[in-house]
Formats: structure tokens, C-alpha cells, sequence
């Protein structure tokens, strides 16, 4: 039996658990026949070699050699894990397959011009997580589409998690804590966009971060807070992410559970996030908002703090600013609601201080009677499992409809980012924990000093990840 294979491999590994059994069984045998030449290794012959090893001795190494195998499995991905738990490692990805429908009106086709119908990659990643030696874990993601930005790093970091008091403390590339819908994942928000106000919290940034649950049994925590120094860079990390002009900020948000029954499928969460950064007129990675219309496939910025030469936010020059954040979310079995409230008090050298806001709410209803799913990891909503999986004439997964209002206010004392009020219907169908496909309708309303009006989007995703 050819043996010469990867410790990984599940053949391998397989190989070894039938030798084993086939030599136990041999060696069984052996003693109850009273054969006493299986029992010890036979003397060397009048040549020298050595003795061969016993049958026990052959079991014995094969079991040895098992133990250090990794055990492959699916579990949400592909994964591999040693025996005794200390080192596990998931290979990741996910895709994004986006499709836009637009119908602007007169106005704001002539102010900035004709929206496309078409279709991307919005999200094509891979990523590669796991732990080491039990306490210490990492994340490396890539992202390969590149249509919202260059193909690159997006999460990577290096994470401890031995230190008493303490969840986790990391160091890296990361979101920073902010906001209940911008740190959910993208594979488990419920729209297939953020809504508006989300663009006034921060997101990716390098910096270093502490996290901890508390007060309730592992996995079922009820209270959750991350604190972080970071580094303005952006989302996409780059050569000149050291220079002198970028400025640091901290970050911190707290949430926890009031109200937690039936596991998790009654629940009310709570939460306030808090950010200040240090701007000082930085010009490489500029200080501002620019939200697209809650469509990535926008070619447009319809509300843009940096729209017009003379009333930018740039023009004010920025010092510094603080940024806060209110959520809530209650979840009463198949019916679900969440809203935000999202401000940032912004100190300017030649417009004083400047105040943009807004908020969002949106409700949820699973047709086919799921419930959201809770994140006792950080206080956020995770993976959503049908009843049953989607299979021709034997199950047809889960249906969600849904509705949200946001709106987001950028004019403020002499920037004039204009504002805008959206209106979305939703329409999802979980094939399973891994698949979707989605159906988005807004209608956005747009005032800006140079422009008013409307538009409808019809957008549609089929999503999958492992």
C-alpha cells in the first residue's frame, strides 16, 4: 500500500485508519492462536539487519503518524483542523453577481448625466482565516473583482486571544467600530446596499483594536464592546498609506441585549458607537462624504460633500471631527426592525463647525417563519438558515420581504453637499446558509443647489460564499 502522500490528505488519512484496523485485526488473531512469533520482534539474522518492529509497534506509529494529520471538513467553507482543536484554518470566498435598471428623470440627467443599465462582479473574494496554537488567529482577504476599487487587501490582521478580561485584541487592516449595518458583513446585511447615512461612519482602516463580551454564557454574551487606534489609509491599503498628512482617530462602540429569549429569536439590541479623528486639512485621503444611491452601479455621486469648487468640505479645511452613532434592533420571531442615527460634528478652519446627518429604518418579515440571526462575537446579525434548502419539489428556503427609509443631509454652513431621501422595497430568497438572490427597488429623491429630482432603481444580486 502506497503511503507516500500528504499528511492533509483525506486519502491519505484514510489509508492509515484501514492499515490500522487491518493490523489490530491481525495482531488479535495472532494472539488468540497462541502464535507467540507476532508477539516480539524476531532476533537479527546472521547478517546483521535489524529486528523488524512488532505489530504493536506498527500500530503504534501509524496512530502516532495520524494525530498530526489536519481533518478536512465543510462547515460555512472548506476547513481543517487538528485533532486537538489548537490549529484550524478556512479557505473563503465570496461572489457578488449585480444588475441595474435606471429611470432618471429630465433634471438630474442633464445636471450629471445618463445612468447605464448593465451589470458587474460587485464582490469576488477569496480569504484564508484560521488560529494557531489555539490563542492567536488571522485573516487574510483579497479582493478580485476590483469594479468599487483596486483589487486588493480588504480584512487582513493578525489577532490574541489569551488575554484575561478581554475577547480578542487585533492588529491590522479592519473596519473600524462603527455603526450596527456598516460592520455587519456584506453576505448578511438585508439590503443589498448600506442605506445613505452609513457613508458618515468610517470604514477600513489600519490601527489595532480590543474587543470583549461579557455577562452570559460563552456564546450567548449579552454585553459587547471594541475600542481602536487607527490609522487613516482607506479601504484599500497603498504605498503611501505612512504619509505625514494622515491623520489617527479613535473609535469605540458598545451594544448589548436588553431583552434575549428563546434563542435569540426574540431579542432587543441597543448600541452607540463613537469616533474622533484627527484631520488637520489632510489632502492625500481628504476628509468627506460621497455616497452613491445605495447602488454600486451608480455612475454618479448625487449628494457630495466635495461636489462644488468653493463650497467643499476640502474648502473648509477640516481640523477635526467627531462622529457618533445610534442603533437599535429588535427581533420579535419572522418580523424584525433596525434603525440608525448617524452625525458628524465636523471643526473646519474657515466655516467653523459643520453638521451632517441622517438616519435609516427599515422592517423585515420571513414569509416562511425564520428569524434573524444574532452575532454574540461583536453584537451584529450573522447567517441566515432556511427552514429547508431550496431543492426542485422538495423545499423552497427561505423568503424575506422588506422595507427601508434613510436620509442623508450634507449641507451645512458653506458646503453644500446637497441631500437625499430613499425609499427601497426588498425582496430575498435564501436558497441556503450559502446562496441568495436578491431584489431591490428604491426611489430617490434628490436636492442639491444646482439640482432637483428623481429616480427609480431596480437592482437584482445572486450572491454565493464559502
Amino acid at each position: 500500500c502506497d503511503l507516500a502522500l500528504d499528511s492533509t490528505d483525506p486519502a491519505y488519512i484514510s489509508a492509515l485508519e484501514a492499515q490500522i484496523t487491518e493490523l489490530k485485526k491481525s495482531a488479535d488473531q495472532s494472539c488468540s492462536s497462541g502464535s507467540a512469533d507476532t508477539a516480539a520482534t524476531p532476533p537479527a539474522d546472521s547478517s546483521g539487519e535489524a529486528k523488524q518492529p512488532s505489530l504493536e509497534d506498527r500500530v503504534a506509529a501509524l496512530e502516532k503518524d495520524k494525530e498530526g494529520a489536519l481533518r478536512p471538513f465543510w462547515k460555512d467553507g472548506l476547513r481543517l483542523e487538528s485533532p486537538d482543536g489548537q490549529f484550524k484554518l478556512k479557505l473563503g470566498g465570496r461572489l457578488f453577481m449585480d444588475f441595474v435598471w435606471f429611470d432618471q428623470d429630465e433634471t438630474l440627467k442633464q445636471a450629471l448625466g445618463d445612468e447605464q443599465d448593465g451589470g458587474q462582479i460587485r464582490m469576488g473574494r477569496i480569504d484564508l482565516s484560521g488560529t494557531m496554537y489555539e490563542d492567536v488567529y488571522y485573516r487574510l482577504e483579497y479582493e478580485l473583482a476590483g469594479n468599487n476599487g483596486p483589487n486588493g487587501f480588504t480584512d487582513t490582521y493578525i489577532g490574541y486571544t489569551g488575554i484575561p478580561g478581554v475577547s480578542s485584541v487585533q492588529v491590522g487592516h479592519f473596519k473600524e467600530p462603527f455603526s450596527l449595518e456598516e460592520i455587519t458583513s456584506d453576505l448578511y446585511t438585508s439590503f443589498m446596499e448600506r442605506a445613505l447615512p452609513v457613508s458618515i461612519a468610517p470604514a477600513r482602516n489600519l490601527g489595532i483594536m480590543a474587543s470583549g463580551a461579557w455577562l452570559g454564557e460563552p456564546k450567548h454574551e449579552r454585553l459587547f464592546a471594541q475600542a481602536g487606534l487607527f490609522r487613516e489609509t482607506d479601504n484599500w491599503p497603498s504605498a503611501n498609506d505612512s504619509d505625514e498628512t494622515r491623520g489617527w482617530s479613535f473609535t469605540a462602540r458598545a451594544a448589548g441585549l436588553p431583552w434575549y429569549a428563546d434563542k435569540g429569536r426574540y431579542l432587543l439590541h441597543l448600541g452607540a458607537s463613537y469616533s474622533r479623528r484627527d484631520i488637520d486639512g489632510a489632502t492625500v485621503n481628504p476628509y468627506r462624504f460621497q455616497p452613491r444611491p445605495e447602488t454600486a452601479l451608480s455612475l454618479f455621486r448625487y449628494l457630495n460633500s466635495e461636489g462644488c469648487a468653493g463650497f467643499r468640505l476640502q474648502d473648509a479645511r477640516a481640523e477635526d471631527a467627531d462622529q457618533y452613532g445610534l442603533e437599535a434592533a429588535v427581533v420579535l420571531g419572522p418580523v424584525s426592525a433596525q434603525a440608525e442615527y448617524l452625525l458628524a460634528d465636523v471643526n473646519s478652519t474657515f466655516a467653523g463647525d459643520l453638521r451632517f446627518d441622517g438616519w435609516y429604518a427599515f422592517l423585515s418579515w420571513f414569509l416562511t417563519g425564520e428569524n434573524r440571526s444574532y452575532s454574540h462575537k461583536d453584537g451584529t446579525f450573522g447567517r441566515l438558515i432556511p427552514r429547508q434548502n431550496f431543492s426542485w419539489g422538495k423545499g423552497w428556503g427561505a423568503w424575506e420581504v422588506l422595507a427601508r427609509y434613510s436620509t442623508l443631509d450634507l449641507d451645512a454652513g458653506i458646503v453644500r453637499g446637497g441631500s437625499q431621501d430613499n425609499l427601497t422595497l426588498g425582496l430575498n430568497w435564501y436558497w441556503n446558509p450559502s446562496t441568495r438572490l436578491m431584489l431591490n427597488y428604491t426611489y430617490a429623491d434628490v436636492r442639491h443647489d444646482l439640482y432637483e429630482g428623481n429616480m427609480g432603481i431596480v437592482q437584482t444580486r445572486l450572491q454565493v460564499d464559502f
